[in-house]
């Protein structure tokens, strides 16, 4: 399990990784083992329990966090588990979580972005398709602002991914299923709280998305996830959770209250250690406010200007190129 990010268990199969530099593969001592459905349902009766189950039962999948000690070392492991059923049984995928958390500069996030620690107030918007690391860097942006700053940080997270020790901050992590019903009912709780900062797991539902704009509009810095391919999708798609007669309305809330989209892309290494992101940066000015709030998110393109910290993916990914990280 050198070397990997992530575990899928299907019966029928070998036992599969996704290796941190991208690449799927049979682990290698097991490549002529199968897995029976048996195994499986042992980890669901064993892990999957209370709400859990009930959850799993009614929906086909589920979401959690679980931690265990290693055979051999005996470290803590912290993993996070989508168990779903298919039509050859139970499936697991599970992604196996770090105790650091990378700093801002580990990751090489633009410091255009690393600023946003700094800001008071407002929603910062991480894109990407699953897998691309937007929770890793949200959770070095928190861990920045958790030492360096006296702020109470709440987050909600389906599973909870890295757990923050409170510093200079105060930390609260909830978890969907376990300490909360869902992201809306979390966040309307959070906001009871006295929170500074707020981490929303995902944008997924029509209520999140209103509670968290007026959480961002009203003093609160907001930092949630999304999933969509760059920055003029992820504008577009939130739209798509709204009536026609609402999406005005939207546009000019999320015009308000965003201080930034951010969209990311893991890419191998040219040294083979791994991958590294390439980010597109959307930042709050006049111009861009003015063309969320008019409906026109196709022109952001041409508004993210790396004089104004700003930058596309294509020129995140050509200057990787240029300092040979990338091939």
């Amino acid at each position: 399990m050198e070397a990997a990010s992530d575990l899928h268990l299907v019966p029928g199969s070998p036992p599969m990784i996704r290796k941190s530099t991208g690449a799927f593969l049979a682990i290698p001592s097991m490549q002529d083992t199968t897995l029976s459905s048996a195994i499986t349902h042992q980890i669901r009766d064993e892990t999957v329990l209370g709400d859990m189950r009930a959850r799993f039962d009614q929906q086909g999948d589920v979401d959690f966090g679980l931690s265990f000690k290693h055979p051999s070392t005996g470290a803590t492991v912290h993993a996070r588990i989508n168990l779903f059923d298919s039509i050859k049984g139970l499936c697991l995928s599970i992604r196996l979580l770090s105790d650091a958390i990378p700093s801002m500069a580990a990751l090489r996030v633009p410091t255009s972005v690393q600023a946003l620690t700094a800001v008071p107030y407002g929603l910062v918007l991480f894109t990407a398709p699953t897998g691309n690391g937007k929770s890793t860097s949200i959770a070095s942006l928190l861990q920045h602002i958790n030492a360096t700053q006296a702020k109470r940080i709440i987050t909600i997270e389906d599973p909870v991914e890295y757990r923050i020790s409170s510093e200079k901050s105060l930390v609260s992590q909830r978890e969907i299923g376990r300490n909360c019903s869902s992201f809306a009912q979390g966040l309307k709780s959070a906001l009871r709280e006295d929170p500074d900062v707020i981490l929303v797991g995902e944008m997924r539902d029509r209520e999140t998305i209103l509670t968290a704009l007026a959480a961002a509009e009203t003093g609160h810095l907001v930092f949630s996830t999304l999933h969509a391919g760059n920055v003029v999708q992820a504008v577009d798609r939130l739209k798509q959770y709204f009536q026609s007669s609402e999406q005005e309305q939207i546009q000019a809330q999320f015009s308000n209250a965003f201080q930034a989209v951010v969209a990311q892309k893991l890419l191998p290494r040219a040294d083979g250690k791994g991958r590294i992101a390439a980010f597109e940066v959307l930042l709050r000015n006049e111009a861009t406010v003015n063309v969320i709030r008019t409906g026109k998110a196709f022109a952001l393109q041409g508004y993210m200007s790396i004089r104004d910290g700003m930058q596309t993916m294509e020129d995140s990914i050509q200057h990787l190129r240029e300092t040979h990280l990338i091939a």
